[in-house]
């Protein structure tokens, strides 16, 4: 059955999508039902930050989207373990030029124009425009296809930028039914007629657990590991992650313990694996826990996205296991990847899509 407050309904075959545009819906700090369908829920409420948040659960766990900044997802948790990373930031701030105002999410879209970290020859933010990008339309959905019932969330981005880029970005988030995992996928179209040139990575932020390993699609070669430790950080630190990396570039496999002696993720480390696909187009990436029945997991298709980024940060303010953040390019800047030839380009009028899928084992 569909709920049609404040909606209106597609009726395809065996299917009946309840849509509802939430633009001129109000998210007030009280918690507010906006529609239930069986095991699923909608939350709309605001933080004391003021920024706009959509909490949708099925009855497995939720993930907390920020709708009109960068589609954000803020939080996620399924079987009562919260997933996201450790950060100092409880609520997302309103951010205003860079994600860095306050970086704890789970997963945030990174891109288009640039991505990665820019070096002093690059004009562009930290991941550039996407994961603050202020939304034109989002929505939510209750709906069924072939896999099954679900709901999802979704919205558009345009960019546009006058004799440079005029791109629209849709990204989609989807929950089923008994499901304790998240189907992430986008879509780009370019506007403009001349071709986009664009860079993406899906920066999806699990929490480590110290006796973990880390379990993986098997390689097409082996993996680029960076020395990256900031010039003038703390000496003490920076001595025992140059020292870990002397390790990794040595046998890159020591990186599969999670919470180990020697261990060293101060303040992080970026390293660059290339999976093999499976039969179906799929490689997967997992942090299988000590007891070596659960885990999480993120799959992606290196087809669409080739660069399996793996980002690690263990400080006390930041605890985060990236283990991996599927992208376009690696993560060096605009100006890097064009040298090294990873830049992509989309022709006048045609869409370039992408799928992820991350939750719990």
């Amino acid at each position: 059955m569909c709920y049609t407050t404040r909606a209106y309904l597609i009726r395809m075959e065996r299917q009946c999508i309840m849509k509802i545009n939430l633009k001129n819906l109000a998210f007030t700090d009280k918690p507010t039902l906006l529609a239930e369908e069986g095991e699923f829920k909608a939350v709309a409420f605001r933080y004391s930050t003021g920024v706009q948040a959509l909490k949708v659960s099925n009855r497995r766990g939720s993930f907390t989207i920020l709708p009109w900044m960068g589609q954000m997802i803020w939080r996620c948790d399924f079987d009562g373990r919260e997933l996201t990373m450790k950060s100092i930031y409880e609520e997302p701030k309103d951010c205003k030029v860079t994600f860095a105002e306050s970086y704890g999410c789970f997963m945030m879209h990174c891109g288009l124009t640039a991505m990665g970290n820019p070096t002093p020859e690059d004009d562009h933010l930290g991941h550039a425009e996407l994961p603050v990008a202020r939304y034109s339309e989002a929505y939510l959905e209750f709906g069924a296809d072939k896999a099954g019932s679900y709901v999802a969330v979704g919205g558009t981005h345009n960019e546009d930028k006058a004799f440079a880029v005029n791109y629209a970005f849709s990204p989609r988030v989807v929950l089923r039914k008994g499901a304790a995992k998240l189907e992430i996928s986008a879509t780009v179209k370019n506007n403009k007629d001349i071709p986009l040139e664009y860079f993406y990575l899906c920066h999806i932020n699990h929490r480590p657990v110290d006796g973990s390993r880390i379990v993986e699609s098997p390689l097409k070669r082996p993996p680029i590991i960076n020395r990256e430790v900031p010039s003038g950080y703390y000496k003490p630190w920076a001595d025992a992650t140059n020292k870990f990396l002397d390790m990794l570039e040595k046998d890159y496999r020591v990186q599969q313990a999670v919470g180990v002696e020697g261990e060293s993720y101060r303040p992080e480390i970026v390293n660059c694996y290339f999976h093999k696909p499976d039969a179906k187009g799929w490689a997967i990436v997992k942090q299988v826990y000590p007891d070596k029945k659960n885990g999480v997991f993120v799959r992606y298709r290196p087809s669409e996205l080739p660069y399996g980024t793996r980002w690690i940060a263990r400080t006390c303010d930041e605890d985060a296991m990236g283990i991996c953040l599927p992208a376009t390019a690696e993560h060096k800047g605009r100006t890097f990847a064009r040298k090294h030839h990873e830049e992509r380009f989309l022709a006048p009028g045609k869409t370039f899509s992408l799928h992820i899928e991350t939750g719990i084992l």
